[in-house]
């Protein structure tokens, strides 16, 4: 099911050029989910778990960090860069009420 499809043209512009983007309402759902779960982890790591290892003084903080940066970053920030897409969806494209 087609959401938005994004020609991508070799071609000079201003901006980005976006591949095409094929995503369905559940996996925007999976998505935004996945996104909420990780800011809860973040949140919770921030309040209890680096100051019960001492700060950043503990080479552990560093690592935890920099694998949490590595998730965001190899998901795109759970597909942030498409979100777009979900708000150009029109729910008569998968056969729900106009």
């Amino acid at each position: 099911m087609l959401i938005s499809k994004a020609n991508v043209k070799a071609v000079q512009a201003a901006g980005e050029l976006v591949q095409d983007v094929l995503i369905t309402p559940e996996e925007i759902a999976r998505f935004n989910e996945a996104r909420e779960a990780f800011r809860v982890i973040k949140s919770l790591y921030w309040a209890h778990v680096v100051p019960g290892l001492g700060g950043f003084s503990n080479p552990v903080v560093g690592e935890l960090e920099r694998q949490m940066e590595a998730v965001v970053f190899s998901t795109r920030n759970f597909l942030y860069p498409n979100r777009n897409a979900a708000a150009c969806h029109n729910a008569t494209d998968v056969g729900g009420a106009a």
